[in-house]
């Protein structure tokens, strides 16, 4: 039934995200396999997930609301390690990283702009980026002459380890040591032009493949190419910003647009020229064809990333209506309006008559 993930976290069906939220983290804490109490449930830690997933989204509760698990079940797996991954945010942030070891350095973030053409058929940047890099005087090893001792805080193992009582019980935590920053040594002599830190700031030319498909505000991830730590280096993030075209309107993979025709195109109908990222294209125009009515054109949106559905481009007639006729346009309309007239009065005249 559809009360089943509210009375999992304990909230009503009108709770607030907020409400949501805190119930959540408070049954996380209680079940977490991890937190070493009594009330530790792996199963009832994983529904509790599952129920998070679909409330904490509105498209999800909406869905769970009319439909129940079977609105939202193919998202479960997801739901699962996307909730599974909220609250080991909050458990790092409690408990500063429990058992990672040593870490990986931080990510770049860089920012890129380009065309819906670009994003249409993909296009190759290069960015000039500044990261954190093994120092080449020392070879990372922060020692000036390459000599260093071990480390007497972690006894070279590059990591130290605390026990601490916490909510969830007594919880093993494993940090980097602050010592010699990990590596588990120390250097006799500072190298000069790292200060002994092992890294060095350097400018490095990075060339990247912005894939078709691409969306606005999407990022992009190059593995191994953040700044380094312990010679592990972090990533670079990408976002990227598609500028808005002059007539091109983008909607998820479909696009749209507006075109003007006369009157006399919309009634007797004509054939236009319609832009779109890749080429310009013919468009027919059908008799008859209402102001604001919408066309489709199958397969002429925008390609997807991963190889689905290419969308469709939608055109929208806006028939122009002339404020002024000329003489001769007045009585082309005025016959129009009598034929109209003629054709309405002899189809009633055949009602009348069959009736």
């Amino acid at each position: 039934m559809a009360k089943e993930y509210y009375e999992l976290l304990g909230v009503s069906e009108d709770a607030s995200q907020d409400e949501i939220k805190k119930a959540y983290r408070k049954k996380a804490k209680k079940y977490h396999p991890d937190s070493n109490s009594d009330t530790a449930d792996e199963e009832k830690f994983k529904k509790i997930n599952k129920a998070y997933d679909v409330l904490s989204d509105e498209e999800k509760r909406k869905k769970y609301d009319r439909f129940g698990k079977q609105g939202v079940e193919g998202n479960a797996r997801a739901g699962q390690q996307r909730a599974s991954q909220n609250f080991q945010d909050i458990f790092e942030h409690l408990f500063g990283g429990g058992g990672r070891g040593r870490s990986s350095g931080q990510n770049l973030r860089i920012q890129t702009s380009i065309t819906l053409e670009e994003a249409y058929k993909g296009i190759e940047k290069s960015f000039q980026v500044k990261r954190r890099k093994e120092c080449p005087e020392c070879n990372g090893s922060g020692a000036e002459n390459g000599n260093t001792s071990t480390c007497t805080e972690c006894e070279g193992q590059g990591q130290v380890r605390q026990v601490q009582r916490t909510p969830f019980g007594r919880t093993q935590t494993v940090t980097e040591c602050p010592q010699c920053n990990g590596t588990g040594n120390i250097p006799e002599t500072k190298c000069s032009e790292c200060n002994g830190e092992g890294l060095t700031e350097q400018k490095e030319t990075i060339t990247v493949d912005i894939p078709s498909g691409v969306k606005d505000g999407q990022r992009l991830k190059v593995a191994g190419k953040g700044n380094e730590s312990n010679g592990r280096p972090g990533d670079l993030i990408i976002r990227v910003t598609v500028e808005p075209h002059d007539s091109l309107e983008r909607r998820d993979n479909d696009l749209f647009t507006t075109a003007k025709i006369g009157v006399g195109d919309a009634s007797l109908g004509t054939q236009i020229t319609v832009p779109t990222p890749d080429s310009e294209i013919q468009v027919d125009i059908p008799s008859g064809t209402q102001p604001g009515q919408v066309l489709r054109v199958k397969d002429k949106g925008m390609p997807s990333r991963r190889g689905r559905r290419t969308g469709d481009l939608f055109i929208k007639v806006d028939v122009e209506i002339p404020e002024k006729l000329s003489e001769e346009q007045r009585e082309v309309m005025e016959e129009l309006r009598r034929e109209k007239e003629e054709s309405k009065t002899f189809f009633e005249t055949v009602k009348d008559f069959i009736d």
